[in-house]
């Protein structure tokens, strides 16, 4: 009998801290938005444009390069006014002409939502550490690929594919094709807000403050988390070589999520950095060990967007545990992991955190903590 098609899961994904997923596009001051009565407003060039098609003094101005700000007028701003695409609360805190503030995702409706890709990527960096550990594979430079974009396929395939046969192409046998994840469905209040966010290396600040379009915390988006029963199912599953325990990671994907934010929680907690930027991750922490204790198999908490840094994306403590094999890899150049000096076994890695801060430069949260509450479909 054919196992069924899919076992779906409807998720309700809810921000934590605030979360930025950018575009990689940016909003300049005084171009793309302007500052009034303690708003940011972002202009709608082409319903401006259209405004002043007949004033071909002022469109001449603005296709030249001159400000749009200088074209708005002060009753332009109000909520209902066709010239701005959106309004946020607060102002960035940089007040310089040309200032950038990176702009949030969002649909053709300038409604911010969450992309499928960004919490697959998520999920499969956390099985990856969940199967890395549980088949007891032990890190070795030797093993990855010369190439810093690929470098850690090779590890990959040993989890998550099986031993290929000549001429075979891996991605046709990867386990996280069973996986597939909707993108959100928008937040039609159009939710977002502006963050100043930090760099800090050394528990000190580092550079100027970075300004970010976010969504707030406590907003929640539904999703849906579909396993394919087809690729998973006996006879199929022989077929494409999956084995017990990779079907198990996928099956026990909250609890493989939790054991990874754990560690990565666990990690941050007993580095050398000031009280401050410690308190930013105990925000997150108790919740987290809760899950865990509770062995919950419905919930989980996990790091998206821009902010989560490196062990983020990575196999993070499996690879930093071997202080022999990750100094090799540090000062390897290839892989382009360190700017200058040299690494030395037991220094922490990397040096450098995010976090949103205060306008006196406090540390007051991290970025793109999320919850996941998953309920089955019919």
């Amino acid at each position: 009998m054919m196992a069924k098609l899919h076992s779906t899961f409807r998720l309700t994904v809810t921000t934590l801290t605030p979360l930025h997923i950018g575009t990689g596009n940016t909003l300049l001051r005084d171009f793309d938005y302007v500052t009034h009565d303690g708003k940011t407003w972002v202009i709608n060039e082409d319903t401006l444009a259209d405004l002043l098609a007949d004033y071909g003094d002022d469109l001449a101005k603005m296709a030249a390069g001159r400000p749009a700000s200088e074209l708005l007028r002060p009753e332009d701003f109000h909520a209902d006014s066709p010239l701005f695409r959106y309004v946020l609360p607060g102002e960035p805190r940089s007040q310089n002409p040309g200032s950038v503030l990176q702009e949030q995702i969002k649909d053709p409706w300038d409604r911010p939502y969450i992309p499928g890709s960004s919490l697959k990527g998520a999920l499969r960096t956390a099985l990856f550490y969940a199967g890395y550990g549980g088949r007891n594979l032990q890190f070795r430079v030797s093993d990855l690929h010369n190439s810093p974009k690929f470098a850690a396929a090779p590890l990959e395939r040993r989890v998550f594919v099986k031993k290929l046969e000549r001429r075979e192409e891996p991605s046709n046998f990867d386990l996280l094709r069973a996986l597939q994840i909707s993108d959100s469905v928008p937040d039609e209040q159009k939710r977002l807000q502006i963050v100043n966010v930090i760099v800090s290396k050394n528990s000190q600040p580092s550079g100027s403050p970075i300004e970010l379009e976010a969504i707030p915390s406590d907003v929640s988006f539904e999703m849906s988390l579909a396993l394919d029963g087809y690729l998973l199912s006996n006879q199929i599953r022989r077929e494409l070589g999956y084995v017990d325990d990779q079907i198990g990671w996928v099956q026990g994907l909250p609890q493989a999520v939790n054991s990874w934010t754990q560690d990565r929680l666990s990690v941050e907690s007993q580095a050398n950095r000031s009280s401050n930027w410690t308190n930013t991750f105990e925000q997150i922490k108790p919740i987290v060990d809760r899950f865990v204790a509770g062995q919950t198999s419905s919930e989980f908490i996990v790091q998206l967007g821009w902010g989560g840094g490196w062990d983020s994306k990575t196999l993070g403590k499996r690879l930093t545990d071997n202080q022999t094999e990750f100094s090799k890899l540090v000062n390897d150049r290839r892989y382009k992991m360190l700017r200058k000096g040299k690494f030395v076994a037991g220094d922490v890695y990397p040096k450098t955190r995010r976090a949103i801060v205060t306008r006196k430069m406090q540390p007051i949260s991290l970025l793109g903590w999320v919850w996941v509450r998953m309920e089955a479909m019919e």
